[in-house]
């Protein structure tokens, strides 16, 4: 499910909205992914507004945005 959600969001550029656990941490994240590979994932991040990698093991849940970013 989630490697179909990141594959969603490379090819028509939706945003989706992730829980991310990093450094003991929860973040929720909505990110427009930009590069996929086996371990992680490159992606827009709106909340630090540049692009991060994240590893997919640390994604923890995740989730079509209702409405689009700008």
């Amino acid at each position: 499910m989630l490697d179909h959600m990141l594959r969603a969001s490379l090819e028509t550029g939706r945003t989706i909205m992730i829980i991310y656990h990093r450094d003991s941490r929860f973040t929720e994240r909505e990110i427009r992914v930009t590069g996929i590979g086996s371990d992680y994932v490159t992606a827009y991040c709106y909340l630090r507004n540049q692009r991060r990698t994240f590893r997919k093991d640390k994604i923890l849940a995740a989730a079509f945005c209702s409405k689009q970013s700008a």
